[in-house]
């Protein structure tokens, strides 16, 4: 993959989200903070940006949750720094590893807000969301 993260569409999500096989295969990445609680995309780890300074959190993220997937989509609220910036370093712990195939580290377009203004409603996809914060 080299330096470079590929972003990847609110739809792409939601759609391997609910596609049964590829389901399991794919792990979102929320790096927000406490704002996680406030909703969050169903399923996703949480996993406070703050933390991703430490080489030895990102091997503990990598050992317990990515064994099997074939897609990581690293988010925070507008994936403009958080997110990017996780989902680098991510990609470049990945490739410092030798062994099976490594799954393709991406970044979720817009964020969780843009996915949350497109699935709100969608129970299957969004989780622990206050609706009344969200006002259009």
């Amino acid at each position: 993959m080299g330096s470079v993260v590929q972003y990847l569409e609110p739809i792409q999500l939601a759609n391997a989200l609910r596609h049964p096989t590829q389901k399991e295969r794919v792990l979102v990445l929320d790096v927000r903070d406490e704002d996680f609680a406030g909703g969050h995309i169903r399923g996703a780890v949480n996993a406070p940006s703050e933390e991703w300074c430490n080489e030895p959190h990102i091997s503990d993220l990598i050992d317990k949750h990515l064994d099997g997937k074939d897609m990581v989509v690293v988010h925070c609220m507008f994936s403009q720094q958080r997110g990017p910036r996780c989902a680098m370093r991510l990609a470049k712990q990945l490739n410092t590893r030798s062994g099976p195939a490594k799954p393709i580290v991406y970044v979720l377009s817009g964020g969780f807000n843009g996915f949350v203004r497109q699935y709100r409603h969608d129970h299957d996809l969004v989780e622990g969301f206050e609706d009344t914060y969200w006002k259009q």
